[in-house]
């Protein structure tokens, strides 16, 4: 699996770092670590008319910038290097979103890796923002890494070494279907928790959830559905012996799975992204997009990759 990992040096990109480090990634891993930082940066006294000594000093903080954006990728290849990744580094200028989309659209990984926030300031990238319009518009799957207090703790510490939680949501897409076969193929911890749950939509208004409940369509639809769950986890072989699967109704299909993230501290969720086209790339399908802005934990939006438009 090839990874393109964006870091800005920022407490949230240095958790996706340890993600890269921890979670159970295929033995055939390797990663590109890239930056971006903005070229309006080194522009700042093209059009001024400055003297040799003012000059003197921007050459300097380009110079400090170039080296402090070098020692960034460093350490972080190193770091990945040290936990058996396969590294290469890249930098960009320009805008950071765009960047990152356009380099993946150069490089083909199997999938983007972010954090979720970054910090303000000169070299900080990953403010929301950036992450989101990445997830819209990213031709791969897209891994946006959220802080964990269950698996964040020191390396000595105990629950350094718990088994993951990972939930994933299923509705019968073929990107669904993706991201299930996908969660199979990891080499996960026999003592994994995987909860493959499907939530089917009810009407609450009017009383209508009701009636919806005791249509004997509904009840077919239903048994239909749960038979298409249990059949699409039954078909893969998996490495853990903790495959749940779980069919729920709910009005709010995206808050029934924020729910279920939050009270079984999921580590992360794992849901399909159905857009091929640019507007549906665009739009993406507001479930899933709103899983991904508001998880508790990280989430992992698998697509398969398409190529640009």
């Amino acid at each position: 699996m090839k990874i393109l990992f964006a870091t800005d040096g920022s407490d949230s990109a240095s958790n996706a770092a340890g993600m890269l480090t921890r979670f159970p990634f295929p033995v055939d891993r390797s990663a590109v670590v890239m930056t971006v930082f903005d070229s309006k940066l080194l522009a700042v006294g093209k059009h001024l008319d400055l003297d040799e000594s003012q000059n003197r000093v921007i050459k300097e903080a380009e110079q400090t910038l170039r080296e402090d954006i070098d020692q960034l990728l460093a350490d972080n290849a190193s770091r990945l290097k040290d936990a058996g990744w396969v590294c290469s580094t890249e930098s960009r200028m320009g805008n950071p979103a765009e960047e990152i989309i356009k380099t993946a659209d150069e490089l083909q990984p199997d999938m983007i890796v972010l954090g979720s926030h970054g910090h303000k300031g000169v070299k900080h990238f990953l403010l929301g923002g950036v992450s989101d319009r990445v997830l819209r518009h990213a031709h791969c799957s897209v891994l946006i890494v959220k802080p964990s207090t269950r698996l964040s703790a020191p390396p000595d510490d105990s629950s350094q070494h718990l088994p993951w939680r990972i939930l994933v949501a299923y509705d019968g897409s073929n990107s669904a279907q993706e991201a299930i076969s996908l969660c199979a193929s990891l080499p996960m911890h026999k003592d994994a928790e995987i909860s493959v749950v499907s939530v089917m939509p009810m009407i609450h208004m009017y009383h209508q959830d009701l009636r919806q409940q005791l249509n004997p369509i509904w009840q077919q639809k239903k048994l239909a559905q749960k038979k298409a769950l249990e059949q699409a986890v039954n078909d893969l072989q998996w490495p853990t012996r903790q495959v749940t699967t779980e069919l729920l109704e709910g009005a709010d299909v995206s808050q029934v799975i924020l729910d279920i993230a939050k009270t079984r501290d999921i580590d992360l969720v794992v849901i399909g992204s159905k857009g091929r086209s640019t507007f549906e790339r665009f739009m993406l399908g507001s479930i899933t997009n709103y899983v991904a802005g508001h998880a508790p934990c990280s989430v992992m939006v698998v697509r398969a990759r398409v190529v640009p438009d």
